[in-house]
């Protein structure tokens, strides 16, 4: 099974495809390929909403040294924030009896986040201040769609039934919708 192959697998949301993943050691090289991809699509896409006339006062080398920055932080990003949702999935997966170790969640997670590089540029195009209903609806169904890819590899690196997985995932999200109710509220 190569690269191309698995991501296939990923996409059509087969459970299966994680163990084979890791039974061939490939599965931490997957998932940075996978998340650097997210962060250069993330860069790229912003970068392709920032304003042409935010540049045109700056000489040529400024322009590119501040859009490979701008690159370069969609990638730290993207890795970031796949850390951080490794963590809330592997806290609340834990919390059920599940896999001790944190690195299979955050591998089998990077993996998963294949579905999410549908997302981006929704994600970029709202973050840019676009608010056009279409977008919205098109960012919203692309992320039920990858957080099913997240919940498929969550429930293939636990173990878990589905019902199991469904109680450990209203558990996250009742937190995490109350933490960024009182943070942001």
């Amino acid at each position: 099974m190569d690269y191309f192959n698995a991501m296939w697998r990923v996409l059509r949301i087969e459970e299966k495809v994680y163990p084979e993943i890791y039974s061939r050691g490939l599965t931490s090289r997957y998932a940075m390929l996978n998340v650097f991809i997210l962060g250069l699509l993330y860069g790229l896409f912003s970068l392709s909403f920032l304003s042409a006339e935010l540049f045109q006062d700056f000489d040529p080398a400024s322009v590119l040294i501040t859009k490979v920055i701008v690159v370069v932080t969609g990638i730290f990003v993207a890795f970031l924030l796949h850390l951080g949702a490794a963590f809330l999935f592997w806290t609340f997966c834990r919390a059920m009896g599940g896999e001790v170790r944190f690195i299979p969640t955050y591998f089998n997670l990077g993996v998963a986040v294949v579905p999410l590089w549908l997302a981006v540029p929704g994600l970029t195009a709202l973050r840019a201040g676009w608010h056009n209903p279409l977008i919205a609806v098109y960012t919203a169904a692309a992320g039920v769609y990858a957080f099913s890819s997240f919940f498929i590899a969550a429930k293939s690196t636990f173990g878990y039934s589905y019902k199991k997985m469904c109680i450990a995932m209203a558990m996250m999200l009742v937190f995490t919708v109350s933490f960024l109710a009182l943070w942001l509220g």
